[in-house]
């Protein structure tokens, strides 16, 4: 095995990191002589941040540049460089056509039960939801420039607002398709200042982003699609997790535990009656329920299917309903 006279130098703590010359990232490891254990010049390194800078110049780069001439001893530790595919991404004409029609699907339609129509249309334009073939929704991943990686198209119960179908997904429409998925929401990440909302599913974040709005809300796909490495990306955020209730809400609790910042979890649904696995939506559902049994008109609505009389004297009369 040959001993490598130039190397990356090993860490040993951020001392042992610089900031980038190209992205000024602290995230730059610079090539050290192992003879004299000193640095090459400040420039002459590898940026850790493969895909978003690839920096990387060599002690071989080095010596072509200042016209050294490199004797037999002299070994580098280089590797090629490793070649980034780009995710692809989905037509934007396809994408946008998707977003309307929302009257004939059926997720729209169950959300229209608890929460007024212009507020849930308004939601679903805000987070890139679309309609798909026989009612079905497209839950969108598009990222902060726009980039539009997939789309998971479910169908609904517009009663129960239960799936019914499998999962499919708009990609694999696609030839030679290279995904890369991202947090369902991550368009709205425009700012710091906002609070985060991580949930489990697409529904989650919806029913999330009707109810408590003041978060920018996001999902992840299942429970186990949330890593440290993917809760890491939200540093500069203020994030709350929102997980299932029961067996999820350790595991995410133990995530959040090994981040690197601080995140909260959210354990309201610890603390309920609701059996394990139910989710925001269900604790959302349940309380949007009592509210409508508690309104006049759902008063009303109860008496006149017990007496249908009451019904001819409200028209007899043109009676109008006061609160």
């Amino acid at each position: 095995m040959k001993d490598f006279r130039y190397t990356l130098e090993k860490y040993t703590g951020m001392r042992s990191r610089y900031f980038c010359p190209d992205c000024s990232k602290k995230t730059f490891t610079r090539y050290i002589d192992n003879q004299t254990k000193q640095h090459l010049a400040d420039y002459v390194g590898r940026c850790s941040r493969e895909e978003k800078c690839s920096y990387h110049y060599t002690p071989k780069m080095y010596f072509e540049r200042t016209g050294y001439k490199q004797q037999n001893d002299f070994f580098f530790d280089y590797k090629p460089k490793k070649k980034v595919v780009k995710p692809s991404t989905i037509d934007k004409n396809d994408f946008i056509a998707t977003l309307r029609l929302y009257e004939i699907n059926n997720f729209a339609l169950g959300l229209y039960k608890y929460f007024p129509k212009e507020k849930v249309n308004a939601v679903l334009k805000k987070y890139c939801v679309g309609t798909a073939k026989g009612g079905k929704v497209i839950f969108w991943q598009v990222s902060l420039k726009g980039e539009v990686r997939t789309g998971k198209i479910m169908q609904y119960d517009r009663l129960t607002l239960k799936r019914t179908s499998d999962i499919d997904w708009v990609h694999s429409r696609y030839k030679n398709f290279n995904l890369k998925q991202l947090y369902f929401g991550a368009h709205l990440l425009v700012d710091t200042k906002t609070p985060v909302a991580i949930a489990e599913g697409e529904k989650n974040a919806i029913l999330g982003a009707l109810y408590f709005p003041q978060y920018n809300w996001l999902a992840v796909g299942s429970v186990t699609m949330l890593n440290v490495e993917k809760l890491n990306a939200l540093k500069l955020y203020n994030v709350t997790l929102f997980p299932d209730k029961g067996r999820a809400f350790s595991k995410w609790k133990e995530i959040a535990d090994k981040a690197c910042f601080t995140v909260a979890v959210n354990d309201t649904l610890e603390r309920t009656s609701l059996p394990d696995g139910d989710d925001i939506v269900d604790l959302i559902i349940e309380i949007k329920r009592q509210e409508l049994d508690k309104s006049p008109s759902e008063k009303l609505r109860k008496m006149e299917s017990s007496n249908p009389n009451l019904t001819l004297l409200i028209n007899e009369l043109d009676l109008i309903l006061t609160v």
